[in-house]
């Protein structure tokens, strides 16, 4: 397959897919089939029908990926839809993306808000924004600083997990819902908690903070709760 230098879309044009050094759609502009590039920019509303193989994958306005994605680093500034699975070093999202495979990384922050259909692997995961994740989120260091609403997690296994939340003033005044993390099963070796509904959490040590409401704490080493926190029942392992 011949190699284009660079491809550029603007307005509403297409093209077909194929191997470029860069890609850069400006406009409302459509890729039809598989591309595979150094670069990927979308800063329209364009869209990709096929698999994205790149090194940098950049949405700045509104980008849409039928397939897959894989690239060294990807960041999403405004609004990015990827139907596939997703494999990155690196995932950076300050706007609003969504995910309807599983996500693999080397690191992961978000500021924006994110939604994951499936599984979600990565070595750290740090979020001061909302996710929503509906399968196991895997990482090594897990920390979350809750947004204003609720973020909810399937199932959380890592080794450690620290959950904080940012209360604001109109939070306080509940002009906006206060932030909760939600999660059915919470395993790892040190898991600090704070405004966390949880049906099992089950760790070393393992330290309920305010807010938290939880159903049941399995621990083996350490375990403290906060006074103002519930939890229905506590089992040494």
């Amino acid at each position: 397959m011949d190699v284009t230098d660079k491809l550029v879309i603007n307005g509403s044009g297409s093209s077909k897919g194929g191997r470029f050094h860069t890609v850069e759609i400006n406009g409302s502009g459509t890729v039809s089939g598989d591309v595979e590039c150094t670069s990927l920019l979308f800063n329209g509303s364009g869209k990709t029908d096929g698999n994205v193989k790149t090194q940098t994958l950049t949405i700045s306005g509104s980008g849409k990926i039928s397939g897959s994605a894989e690239a060294e680093s990807i960041r999403i500034n405004g609004t990015g839809v990827i139907k596939g699975d997703v494999k990155t070093e690196r995932l950076n999202v300050a706007g609003f993306s969504s995910f309807g495979g599983g996500v693999k990384a080397d690191d992961i922050f978000i500021s924006g808000k994110v939604g994951i259909e499936g599984d979600c692997e990565t070595e750290t995961f740090r979020s001061e924004g909302k996710c929503k994740i509906g399968g196991l989120l895997n990482a090594d260091e897990v920390s979350m600083k809750l947004a204003a609403g609720e973020s909810h997690v399937k199932e959380i296994g890592c080794r450690h997990l620290k959950v904080m939340s940012r209360k604001s003033v109109l939070t306080r005044f509940k002009l906006m819902p206060a932030p909760v993390l939600t999660a059915e099963l919470i395993e790892g070796d040190i898991i600090d908690l704070a405004d966390t509904n949880a049906q099992t959490v089950r760790g070393k040590t393992v330290r309920i903070g305010a807010g938290c409401i939880i159903e049941t704490v399995e621990y083996s080493g350490d375990f403290t709760c906060d006074p103002s926190a519930s939890v229905n029942k506590v089992v040494k392992i």
